[in-house]
């Protein structure tokens, strides 16, 4: 897709904007900006410590790095755009691992279909995901239950949790987040033992559909390798990438690095 860098800038924001829902507790750390924007969950997972860079200025390093060394905690530093130019600017301890396709669809020619088996999660519902999301990527479960953390967050109504549930039992999760007029996807997760049955497509269909109903009109994301394959499948186009760095392992991108490389 080519897209004009300034509506790239404003669609990297509303996706940081968006991502500071997970900052849930006054020891993290979350800030968003026209050029960075940053959430730091004190997690020692780098997967749950993420910033992003879009400009070329060295001062938006300081921020974030700072925040990291005092929670003594690994992250995924992602540079984009003009930000690309400040690889060689960070510690040593970073290792590229690659690049993540962004990606967008008009909600207009998107696959959408609502599904009885998806429903909207609620409180009771914490431990359900946080399992599931850890079986889908991997984290331990204190990981995941911080990226389940917005079910807990009193009066929200910008992020949702969503299940799909087949025969009572949950198979399926995603998270989409609603900042103006998109829609952001996130922490989407099937686990194995629940793959190739249709069921990430069409949790993915039936709540773009709902998003659509509720006025959004495009819809983000930040593909991991394996939720691309989908996403290509299903009108999602790649509108730029995002170049990955972390000090640590990630569960979801380290596996560009040589076993040496991990830490």
């Amino acid at each position: 897709m080519d897209i004009p860098e300034v509506d790239l800038a404003h669609r990297r924001t509303m996706m940081g904007t968006g991502a500071q829902g997970w900052v849930s507790s006054p020891s993290m750390f979350g800030s968003v900006g026209a050029r960075s924007w940053s959430v730091l969950t004190g997690s020692l997972a780098p997967d749950m410590n993420m910033a992003l860079i879009h400009s070329a200025d060295p001062e938006l390093l300081v921020e974030p790095l700072t925040q990291l060394a005092q929670r003594a905690c690994p992250s995924l530093l992602m540079l984009a755009g003009a930000g690309k130019s400040l690889a060689d600017q960070l510690p040593a301890s970073f290792l590229a691992v690659g690049s993540m396709p962004i990606m967008a669809a008009d909600l207009s020619s998107t696959p959408r279909a609502s599904d009885p088996r998806v429903r909207r999660a609620g409180r009771e519902d914490e431990a359900t995901v946080t399992d599931l999301l850890a079986e889908a990527y991997g984290f331990d479960r204190e990981v995941a239950a911080l990226a389940t953390a917005p079910l807990l967050a009193e009066g929200s109504t910008v992020t949702s949790i969503w299940l799909l549930e087949v025969g009572g039992e949950a198979v399926s999760t995603v998270t989409t987040i609603r900042v103006e007029d998109s829609v952001s996807v996130w922490c989407m997760g099937t686990p194995q033992r629940f793959g190739r049955r249709g069921y990430g497509k069409a949790i993915l269909a039936s709540v773009l559909d709902t998003a659509r109903e509720d006025g959004a009109v495009l819809g983000l994301l930040g593909a991991t390798p394996a939720g691309l394959p989908l996403y290509e499948a299903t009108g999602w186009q790649t509108q730029e990438t995002w170049d990955l760095f972390t000090d640590a392992t990630s569960a979801q991108f380290s596996l560009n690095l040589r076993p040496e490389q991990r830490t």
